[in-house]
């Protein structure tokens, strides 16, 4: 079968600078997850990227095992000891059923047209849940520069639904992490490297004229934010998906 997602292979170099929120928020959100995870062992990390959760979770006695179809993005997690990494893809993952107690799963689905067979599959080697993250307000930089990019004629790619896309079609427990502020000029600044993989494929001079006019608008303010786990009960996740294991407890 002919599947199509987004490899981050070009972006492992400078991918933990331009991603996730401050290091005090992100350590509140491991903190957190670790809470919500208390009680289970095994955790699949779909989607390790650099191993930005799986290095805690590891480090706090997790069993973890991360799955990643980019290659440079697990040998940068390998190099800050994060163990147990396949390279592989989360559409057909080389595990039995019912393999995990829990799966962690951030920012990929929208990385992938066939994002409902990766939940699929997900959901067969998982038991108990699936989480996320969610950040709950609309960053209006982000917003700016998909309506100004339209106007060039372009627009930004998503192949797939995100989390806070599936978090309308199946509900989830939504868990407070933190609320903060968020600059606009890191955005831009992110936005100005071609960070983010919705602008791979928008030609350089268009995003340098785009980002110049969000410049006018948004540089030097900040924004509200805030940050929730989702955690999905896997059997309803299978329900909406139309799978069924064939072991239910």
């Amino acid at each position: 079968m002919l599947t199509m997602r987004i490899s981050f292979d070009s972006a492992a170099e400078f991918y933990d600078e331009t991603r996730g929120p401050p290091k005090s928020v992100m350590d509140q959100l491991v903190k957190t997850l670790m809470d919500e995870l208390d009680g289970y062992k095994t955790v699949l990390d779909a989607g390790v990227g650099t191993g930005r959760f799986a290095k805690p979770l590891q480090d706090n006695g997790f069993k973890v095992v991360g799955v990643d179809i980019a290659k440079r993005m697990i040998e940068k997690a390998a190099g800050k000891g994060v163990t147990n990494m396949i390279c592989g893809d989360v559409c057909f993952l080389p595990f039995k059923e019912d393999s995990f107690d829990v799966a962690v799963c951030v920012h990929i689905l929208h990385l992938i047209r066939e994002w409902k067979m990766a939940l699929q599959e997900v959901c067969r080697v998982t038991t108990k849940a699936m989480i996320s993250i969610d950040y709950m307000r609309k960053n209006p930089v982000r917003e700016a520069y998909n309506s100004i990019l339209k106007k060039y004629g372009y627009e930004s790619r998503r192949l797939g639904k995100g989390e806070r896309e599936l978090k309308n079609l199946v509900k989830p427990k939504s868990v407070p992490v933190a609320s903060y502020e968020t600059s606009a000029d890191e955005r831009l600044n992110h936005l100005g490297q071609r960070a983010y993989s919705s602008q791979w494929e928008i030609p350089e001079d268009v995003n340098r004229k785009v980002v110049s006019e969000l410049k006018k608008q948004f540089w030097g303010r900040k924004f509200p934010q805030e940050l929730h786990l989702l955690v999905w009960n896997v059997r309803d996740l299978e329900a909406y998906c139309g799978t069924f294991k064939s072991a239910l407890s």
